[in-house]
């Protein structure tokens, strides 16, 4: 962990806390997952690859030539993934990309994503819905009455976060006709926004992969992570 906020505070393309909780995220999770081979698609400041290739072998790729990644491909063009084998990757990283690309093309990308992955693909994207969530810690408390009242404190934060996930989805209801999403000059859509809902959007990924896990940082909720797994070819 001291050599990554050492790496995090010499990157200068990284700008703020919130936004080292989501690339901690990312190689918490290769690791986790004890991926060997990774494509990183989008290079942006470079702290993921700089940290992940001690680890394991990782090729990344990103349009932007400046950003000198290992391949200069384009993920909006339906072709550009061909150049890669069927199960060539035991994890693809695509975090931060995806909002960069029209959201009709990304149904061609998934299913390249999902030929070319041996297992897992883990996508995040932006997502400015409502999020609220109680969360608990605790440290040190082992006596039963303590264990016991944490436990009942457990099943209330289960029962606000069911209640807010609820709020929050008819708040969007309540929005969605009065919010429409304006290309920025980066960012073509976001979750939360007009017709781009986390329920639409995970329905498109359903169709492609199966979801292993999905969420949003505490430190950083304006991520939302999908972690999925590639689904086999039918026969």
């Amino acid at each position: 962990m001291k050599d990554l906020i050492n790496n995090f505070l010499k990157n200068e393309k990284l700008q703020s806390f919130t936004q080292l909780q989501s690339h901690l995220m990312q190689i918490y999770l290769v690791l986790k997952l004890k991926s060997k081979k990774v494509l990183e698609i989008g290079v942006g400041s470079g702290f993921v690859t700089s940290n992940l290739k001690r680890y394991c072998d990782i090729t990344t790729v990103d349009k932007d030539k400046n950003l000198k990644p290992d391949i200069v491909i384009d993920i909006s063009n339906s072709k550009a993934l061909r150049m890669f084998e069927d199960n060539s990757f035991d994890l693809i990283l695509v975090c931060e990309v995806l909002e960069h690309i029209p959201y009709n093309k990304l149904r061609e990308i998934f299913m390249s994503l999902n030929r070319i992955s041996k297992k897992y693909i883990l996508i995040s994207v932006p997502d400015q819905s409502n999020y609220l969530n109680l969360t608990l810690f605790k440290h040190g408390f082992e006596n039963i009455l303590f264990s016991f009242l944490i436990s009942n404190i457990k099943r209330f934060t289960l029962i606000f976060n069911k209640i807010a996930k609820s709020f929050n989805d008819f708040h969007y209801k309540m929005i969605k006709s009065k919010r429409k999403f304006n290309f920025d000059g980066s960012h073509y859509w976001e979750l939360g926004i007009d017709k781009y809902s986390v329920k639409t959007f995970k329905r498109e990924l359903l169709r492609h992969f199966s979801l292993v896990v999905d969420g949003r940082i505490r430190e950083n909720p304006w991520h939302h992570f999908f972690l999925l797994k590639r689904k086999s070819k039918k026969s």
